[in-house]
């Protein structure tokens, strides 16, 4: 009998597998939908009456406004999905607000659902690096437009330094919160701690910003690349020596770019996951370079004593010299190559060089 129940463990933890796969699939599916049919709340009763009104009370907000490219927008500009222009086409009618001098009769997306905040913003940024925002990641996980920007203008300035040290690019203002990668960073530790380590794309010296690389509004290619391709194709925008095609090639490197290198950074050079030999071992298997010889073997202790066991260990073997060399000291063509190698056979195959 307990044989028989060990037996059923195997398929009770697929089971389970399925039952965790499907709630996670079915979630993510409502939480697009929701994202999807998020629509904006409606103000009963509650007229335009123009952005002058709003300066009544909120003077320095209205001003600072005014100078950003939504406050410059014209009336003959306004898209036909939007009612107003200025304050109201974001908070609404405001003539309920001003009569009755209560928060509850104007939207304010920062205290709106994310999606129904996210929804406001949808009604003219449809088209471009925010046609897909309804679908990407950060949208299914609840963070609206909002979370990221901060529409009045008075955070919009990108900062050089902040109290992290990092230099940033001179990049066009967009609003943000915080500048790149900083705003980034609040949420994705994992990635900010990588960009710490020995070897990184240069983010932390203020060459790249995660935007360059990641469109956070939406892609179709995970995880929100910049490209509507394969993933290689975004990183050989700048490693244009790789990409082939070539004669002899490499499948992992035509496969994906990570199934070997970490783009936000590693302890291993280039970018690597680890370091050779160690990463090719885990496809390859230890060829001839390791192949123990009985003849180079030397016992080290004592003829057999009884309670002493012998020791036999390697002299000179080949495992050493494997695990004490990089693969690509002879491998040198390792992302792909033209050249046949003369000096061994099948070597342009072996991307020897």
């Amino acid at each position: 009998m307990k044989g028989c129940r060990w037996r059923k463990l195997p398929f009770l933890w697929m089971v389970l597998f399925l039952v965790v796969s499907l709630g996670a699939c079915t979630s993510m599916k409502e939480a697009k939908k929701q994202a999807e049919n998020a629509k904006v709340p409606v103000i009963e009763g509650a007229k335009y009456v123009g952005s002058e009104a709003c300066a009544d009370c909120h003077e320095d907000v209205v001003k600072d406004f005014g100078r950003t490219i939504h406050g410059r927008i014209a009336g003959f500009e306004v898209k036909p999905s939007m009612e107003a222009e200025g304050c109201e086409a974001c908070h609404g009618p405001a003539s309920k607000h001003i009569e009755e001098e209560d928060p509850a009769y104007i939207l304010n997306p920062a205290k709106l659902e994310p999606a129904q905040a996210s929804a406001i913003c949808s009604r003219c940024h449809t088209d471009g690096e925010t046609m897909d925002w309804r679908g990407s990641e950060h949208a299914l996980n609840d963070v609206s437009c909002v979370k990221c920007h901060a529409v009045h203008g008075d955070k919009d300035k990108v900062a050089y330094r902040d109290k992290l040290g990092y230099r940033h690019k001179n990049v066009k203002d967009a609003f943000l919160r915080e500048p790149e990668p900083e705003l980034c960073f609040t949420c994705h530790k994992d990635v900010m701690a990588k960009t710490n380590y020995p070897n990184h794309h240069p983010v932390k010296e203020g060459k790249m910003v995660c935007s360059e690389c990641h469109n956070p509004h939406g892609s179709m290619v995970q995880p929100l690349l910049r490209t509507d391709e394969r993933k290689n194709e975004l990183c050989l925008h700048c490693h244009a020596r790789y990409q082939g095609p070539f004669t002899f090639e490499h499948t992992p490197v035509v496969e994906d770019c990570t199934i070997c290198h970490n783009p936000h950074g590693t302890v291993a050079d280039n970018l690597l996951k680890q370091n050779e030999p160690f990463l090719c071992l885990q496809c390859h298997g230890i060829h001839f370079h390791a192949g123990l010889r009985p003849d180079t073997e030397e016992v080290l202790s004592k003829p057999h004593e009884a309670g002493k066991p012998t020791t036999v260990v390697p002299h000179d073997s080949s495992m050493q010299m494997v695990m004490m060399t990089r693969c690509t000291q002879c491998h040198s063509a390792i992302h792909g190559s033209d050249l046949p190698s003369l000096s061994v056979p099948g070597g342009g195959s072996r991307l020897t060089k």
